[in-house]
């Protein structure tokens, strides 16, 4: 059966060869980055000016790994085919492709004669035949550039964004946010038992056609942690032969933005970061960001080593400094060598304003247009004021002004202070985050007010489960108090019950949970947003579709809607700021 892309259209597979010809970089690197031969310089042509086709596939067959997928990170090395190792290669080729064929209505096949044996045995199996490249070399390239170009591909654009023009752009860090659209929320059930069988979106793209940001943030840190849309793709598997669809992922238009970082709190406790200049410059082309951040290293504090908590030198903080500012310089090298279109961003690190604001001149002399100030996250107000004061009158001192974008964070107090000195954008999840993270303002009204969410706990999670065990409560009773707590609420939505029942039976449950919360306190803070009933007045397409639900606090699929709604609040306050302001 032929794989079907978002499109509709079947996919198609490209085998190539892979080439003695390979970049030198320390650390692995994708196949497509890593090959240097002349077929892999016509690809990464094609992709520098469209971007990765929606109907093709792309394979690679290497004496060193066999038959794998071209998005497959590889380490340098060196060995040649010959026929002991086709032979042996043989039946595992044979194996992947019957799997890969599954998948695709046709496949052609770009090879030397030396690596042709290796697939020999799976061509005489499969029903399917393959188109064969043959010919010389030039031959060969024109028909892989005919197959790119017969490819469903739109243009690559790249942001043509103006620096210092009080446009305050938002972009939304993005940690695996998705949700499942069929989830039954009168049932409380879920549409399939695991994420696999469902059709799981992320709350971005069901939020349409309204906006939650001016594009996403995206960290590379997932590759090395296996969480999220860039986890890294096993070699012989479907994900690895193409990028993962990014943008119809979050359902971003050509004006909404990629924004890729390489995730350096994810690696802060390390001596030196996690991922190498090459290899971050490598995916940020290879996924088609529109803007990707040098690697960094953040000159914190306080860093946890061993489980215990260690505090930096001076010297070490420096240290970390210079890692950053080497890096920089290496990474827009990289990206002038590969030719690469996404715009490079340096990182903007030191221990006072002074020294933040010193790497201005250094940045903009190495060739960037495009800065961020990191390592905000945990400074107070007063310090990040100062910082981004300090960062910006060196910009305006420029002879031409750069893009200037704020790591992690919002900071209400200083959003006035942030426009006067023409801040270009920013990005923090802390409207999203707010849905599970406060006890008071989890929702955003209309109106401007935060509600709090009622918390109805989940007798199945296990944390609960284990206080509870530990208490000797009876399960099989709560579990009842649990199912009458939702319907009651269901019933408050449709307004069929009154609303001291509904608190009496939410805080009866709550208390017989052991949870050491503030049960007492929240009778009022309930009240208020029962009576209030604010996912009435909202038009956003979670309230309408889920009414109450929206304000019920429990699971991943009410909390992440009320933090998709959140978000959307705040984006919508910036918007009107910009037209208004």
């Amino acid at each position: 059966m032929a794989h079907a892309t978002m499109s509709g259209e079947p996919r198609k597979l490209l085998i190539l060869g892979c080439s003695e010809t390979k970049r030198s970089a320390d650390g692995p690197l994708p196949a497509l980055d890593r090959y240097d031969g002349p077929a892999y310089r016509v690809v990464r042509k094609f992709l520098r000016e469209r971007r990765w086709p929606t109907d093709l596939s792309v394979a690679v067959l290497s004496a060193e790994h066999g038959l794998f997928g071209i998005f497959k990170n590889i380490e340098d090395y060196s060995r040649r085919m010959d026929s002991e190792t086709a032979r042996m290669q043989a039946p595992g080729c044979t194996r992947i492709l019957e799997s890969w064929i599954e998948h695709h209505q046709s496949y052609h096949i770009s090879l030397g004669q030396q690596y042709l044996p290796a697939l020999k045995p799976a061509i005489d199996k499969l029903a399917l035949k393959p188109n064969l490249f043959e010919g010389a070399i030039g031959h060969k390239l024109r028909q892989v550039k005919y197959l790119l170009s017969t490819s469903d591909s739109t243009a690559r654009n790249i942001p043509q964004l103006e620096a210092g023009a009080g446009k305050y752009r938002y972009f939304l860090p993005d940690w695996d946010d998705v949700l499942d659209p069929a989830f039954d929320f009168e049932a409380d059930a879920f549409s399939a038992p695991t994420r696999s069988q469902r059709d799981d979106e992320h709350c971005a793209l069901l939020a349409k056609p309204q906006r939650l940001s001016d594009g996403m943030l995206l960290s590379l840190a997932q590759c090395e942690i296996q969480k999220g849309l860039l986890k890294r793709p096993q070699g012989t598997g479907i994900d690895s032969l193409a990028p993962p669809p990014i943008r119809e992922h979050f359902g971003l238009e050509d004006d909404q933005y990629l924004f890729g970082d390489c995730g350096a709190f994810s690696y802060v406790d390390s001596e030196e970061p996690i991922l190498s200049v090459d290899r971050a410059v490598a995916l940020y082309e290879s996924y088609g960001f529109d803007f990707g951040a040098a690697v960094d290293h953040i000159p914190m504090e306080k860093i946890v080593r061993q489980g215990e908590v260690h505090e930096l030198s001076k010297s070490e903080r420096l240290k970390r400094i210079e890692i950053t500012k080497t890096n920089a310089a290496d990474f827009i090298a990289s990206v002038q060598r590969r030719k690469a279109k996404f715009l490079p961003v340096a990182i903007l690190h030191g221990l006072d304003p002074e020294g933040y604001s010193g790497l201005v001149q250094y940045y903009f002399d190495l060739g960037y247009r495009h800065m961020a100030i990191g390592g905000l996250v945990p400074r107070s107000d007063a310090q990040v004021a100062a910082i981004a004061t300090a960062v910006m009158n060196r910009v305006d001192n420029l002879s031409e002004r750069p893009w200037v974008h704020l790591f992690g964070i919002y900071r209400p107090k200083l959003q006035q202070l942030f426009r006067s000195i023409r801040v270009d954008s920013f990005d923090s999840a802390t409207y999203f985050r707010k849905a599970w993270l406060r006890s008071d303002q989890n929702y955003l009204g209309a109106d401007g007010e935060w509600y709090a969410a009622i918390r109805v706990p989940m007798t199945t999670d296990g944390r609960t489960l284990r206080k509870l065990e530990r208490s000797e409560a009876d399960i099989e009773q709560l579990r009842g108090e649990e199912s009458a707590v939702l319907s009651l609420l269901s019933k408050y939505g449709r307004q069929e019950a009154n609303i001291d029942e509904v608190l009496d039976a939410i805080l009866g449950y709550d208390s017989h949970l052991a949870r050491n919360s503030e049960t007492g306190s929240m009778r009022a803070k309930y009240r208020r947003t029962l009576e209030k009933r604010p996912w009435e007045a909202c038009d956003c397409n979670f309230c309408v579709d889920i009414g109450i639900h929206m304000l019920i606090f429990r699971g991943a699929n009410r909390n992440r809607r009320r933090g998709a709604h959140n978000t959307l609040r705040l984006y919508q306050s910036l918007s009107h700021e910009d037209r208004h302001g």
